[in-house]
């Protein structure tokens, strides 16, 4: 009898599990990824997309506790949703949960060739030299012991990136990207820049691509700037080409941009392909908007209220457009402490204005745009500051404890 009520227990606790699982990628609402090619017709580039997002903060075996984390598996989880992926997360694994999370997930989703599958870590990374000289990376799960106190236990428990290609020779599906917002050597992947242009050729050959926040031996904030590039890039601004997709190397390039960038070379992101020429020639593929912008079909709303009146009543349509623009402090010892922070500020509006053209109206300026040629020298860009960012307005600053400065900007769109 004891043992028929186990048996019973055990079915009742399969069952609502697999009924949790299918309940959550309900609530995720996995959909196809598709296009519209030139005569308007829909093309598939993806039949489901499914994410695995790991974050590990509550470290107890002699590392740092990572608070951000949560934060960082909060808001990558609420990105990748938006484009439409399936997300599982896992938070805080063991070693055992560690394999356990990547197996399951494998298995679940990486068997169908036409899907594609994300992997997002956050947490610690190290990277140590072996004894027969090699470097190797991994990633720590919560129960690793810092290897300056326990080297062996340490190597039993932390998982390398051996085991993370295996992971990702073993996964069908033809597109797989893995991000590791930690610092290690990224010795499984080449740094070959070589892309094919045409984002159906991307999608048609198979590819396994790595991106980590850092190289060895550098440290990764707990406030962690590569995780806000990243939610960034899928908003649209890793668009480089303004093509309305973001590839894979797209996102690689715009990380190490960016990252080296904020952290005032304190981070260089490393990325590329798997060493295998069988796995290397795809790109995997976000989509992020139409060749107009990401808000194509939205446009600026007049600041004449009698402009957007409809029978003597102001359309409820209008919408607000916010983005964020970065600056440092310049490095320069002439300079007075109010003066390099007028100058980091500035610099922040210079980002958020150029962000809002990119994203409002397509229109592309390089990150490295100076001031008087955003604004002077440039006709095409003077008539869209001109014309269409008057009616933009600063509506926060901030200094982050990161030491980057930050100005939010608005600007208000109707249909």
């Amino acid at each position: 009898m004891e043992k028929s009520v186990r048996v019973i227990i055990l079915l009742f606790i399969s069952a609502f599990v697999s009924f949790s699982i299918v309940l959550a990628e309900s609530n995720n609402a996995i959909r196809s990824a598709t296009i519209k090619d030139t005569e308007g017709n829909e093309v598939v580039l993806y039949n489901e997309s499914h994410a695995l997002v790991i974050g590990a903060s509550d470290y107890r075996s002699g590392w740092a506790k990572l608070s951000g984390v949560n934060k960082d598996v909060k808001n990558a989880t609420s990105i990748l949703k938006k484009h439409g992926f399936n997300v599982v997360v896992t938070k805080d694994p063991s070693y055992e949960g560690l394999n356990k999370a990547f197996t399951d997930f494998i298995n679940r989703y990486g068997h169908k060739q036409e899907n594609r599958l994300l992997f997002y870590y956050a947490g610690h990374g190290y990277t140590t030299t072996l004894a027969y000289g090699d470097d190797m990376g991994y990633i720590v799960p919560v129960d690793a012991p810092n290897p300056h106190i326990d080297r062996e236990g340490f190597l039993e428990k932390a998982l390398d990136m051996q085991q993370i290609e295996v992971y990702a020779k073993r996964i069908q599906s033809k597109h797989a990207i893995f991000l590791f917002d930690s610092c290690f050597s990224g010795s499984i992947f080449t740094l070959s820049r070589s892309v094919p242009e045409i984002i159906t050729y991307k999608t048609a050959e198979p590819v396994r691509q790595f991106i980590t926040a850092g190289s060895a031996k550098e440290k990764v904030p707990d406030e962690s700037v590569f995780n806000r590039q990243f939610i960034a890039a899928l908003n649209g601004e890793g668009d480089v080409n303004n093509d309305g997709y973001v590839t894979g190397t797209e996102l690689g390039e715009f990380l190490q941009t960016k990252v080296v960038n904020y952290t005032k070379g304190a981070q260089h992101p490393q990325y590329g392909k798997i060493r295998n020429q069988n796995l290397d020639k795809g790109d995997f593929v976000f989509i992020v908007g139409s060749r107009d912008g990401l808000l194509s079909g939205m446009k600026p709303a007049s600041k004449n209220k009698t402009d957007v009146a409809t029978n003597n009543s102001i359309q409820s349509s209008a919408k607000k457009h916010r983005v964020t623009g970065m600056g440092v402090e310049p490095n320069n010892s002439d300079m007075s402490k109010p003066q390099r922070i007028a100058m980091a500020y500035r610099a922040a509006e210079l980002d958020a204005r150029r962000k809002l053209l990119e994203s409002v109206q397509g229109v592309k300026i390089g990150s490295n745009s100076t001031d008087e040629n955003f604004i002077a020298k440039n006709d095409q860009i003077d008539e869209k500051v001109n014309g269409f960012l008057k009616g933009a307005y600063i509506v926060d600053k901030r200094v982050t404890p990161d030491g980057l400065y930050e100005v939010d900007m608005e600007i208000e769109l109707t249909p």
